[in-house]
């Protein structure tokens, strides 16, 4: 069985975005024709920290593991510590 994930790609970068089970659960909604479902979602990229708004039909499948959180945006996001 091979091994993959649900995402979008990019806008900014063209890194593939993994997308949570939640927003998965909306585009097998949408394709089995139930429309009261969002159509939207933001998502933030870990390669470029670029934040998007993405349809939920730009949902695609792609093969191995999500990238990791880049060391920049680790950093970023840490809490600062006071000495």
């Amino acid at each position: 069985m091979m091994e993959g994930y649900r995402g979008v790609l990019c806008s900014r970068c063209g890194e593939a975005i993994p997308v949570s089970a939640k927003i998965v659960s909306l585009q097998n909604e949408q394709e089995n024709g139930e429309t009261n479902s969002p159509r939207g979602f933001a998502a933030r990229c870990k390669l470029c920290e670029s934040e998007g708004m993405y349809a939920i039909s730009d949902v695609q499948r792609f093969d191995g593991e999500p990238r990791k959180r880049s060391a920049r945006a680790l950093a970023a996001g840490s809490p600062k510590q006071h000495t």
